[in-house]
């Protein structure tokens, strides 16, 4: 089950932030657990594992545009919460319908939710695919990163006894471009926690490195630096990018995993701090072309 918590405020005068607006929905989003279980803020904040919820930065709630580090004075904005956990989920709804109106509090302004839209997910987003959809134009509508790990003992160190080796720390290498292997693994890794833990990961990751989508093109691509309050930053990109699913590698079942991921995406987020309002996404198929068995056997001649 995932629940969507989309909430509507308005503002009076403009607020500006030290840090991007993501930063500040997910403070919003810890004060909301704390004031429901102070221990379950705790374990959600201390967790060392895939996290079970998302939010989104603050928006324009009429134009959808994604603001930063500033709200407008006058504007309708909103946020979403999404909570892959029932207990997560419950505190949500306590703070909803805890009897009064609920407020927010932005920079020692109280902003009162005008409205909070509802919505629950519970089947595994498979229903709502076609696969034959081969071509994909995604948005990423806030910043945008992926990770990739580079850990583990070398082939040298392999041959030492492990309890002889030093421990390896971790290394990080950020990624801001659309990179459809890291874009598309990530997302596996989340929808085998949270949706099915029967998805295919191994054999969908090795399509992935098989070339199973590549990037076709992008539009206004551009890369943001995003600061925090300690002013430590992140850099992440921003626009649209087409996917595409090559001829010789199509498989209807891969596609479908494909396409279901990113309707997974649109409530999860994709890449790093996701939990902060980064990598926010929408997409839309371009095509419903099927590959069938003349196609495959045109190639064989």
């Amino acid at each position: 089950m995932i629940d969507s918590y989309v909430f509507r405020t308005t503002t009076l005068n403009s607020i500006s932030f030290n840090t991007f607006s993501g930063l500040v929905v997910r403070g919003i989003f810890f004060k909301i657990l704390k004031s429901f279980s102070p221990s379950l803020a705790a374990e959600v904040h201390n967790l060392r594992v895939l996290s079970p919820y998302s939010v989104s930065p603050f928006e324009n709630a009429k134009q959808r545009q994604v603001l930063f580090n500033r709200v407008p004075g006058g504007a309708d904005l909103q946020f979403k919460i999404v909570a892959f956990d029932k207990s997560i989920s419950k505190a949500v709804q306590q703070f909803i319908s805890g009897g009064e109106v609920p407020t927010i509090t932005l920079h020692g302004i109280i902003l009162p939710v005008n409205m909070v839209t509802i919505s629950s997910v519970e089947h595994d987003f498979s229903e709502k695919t076609s696969s034959g959809a081969t071509r994909f134009m995604v948005d990423f509508r806030s910043p945008t990163f992926f990770r990739n790990t580079q850990k583990g003992p070398s082939l040298l160190a392999l041959m030492i006894p492990k309890r002889f080796r030093k421990p390896v720390k971790p290394v990080y290498r950020y990624v801001i471009v659309p990179d459809p292997y890291h874009f598309f693994r990530g997302l596996a890794r989340l929808y085998r926690q949270f949706c099915n833990s029967n998805f295919r990961y191994r054999s969908y990751c090795e399509w992935l490195l098989e070339g199973g989508v590549a990037l076709e093109t992008y539009h206004d691509l551009r890369v943001v630096k995003i600061w925090d309050s300690e002013r430590k930053w992140w850099r992440g990109f921003m626009g649209r990018a087409v996917f595409t699913i090559p001829k010789d590698l199509y498989d209807s079942k891969m596609a479908k995993l494909t396409h279901t991921l990113l309707e997974f995406a649109r409530y999860s987020n994709a890449g790093g701090n996701r939990t902060a309002g980064f990598g926010v996404i929408d997409y839309c198929v371009m095509d419903d072309r099927v590959y069938g068995r003349h196609d495959h056997a045109s190639d064989a001649v």
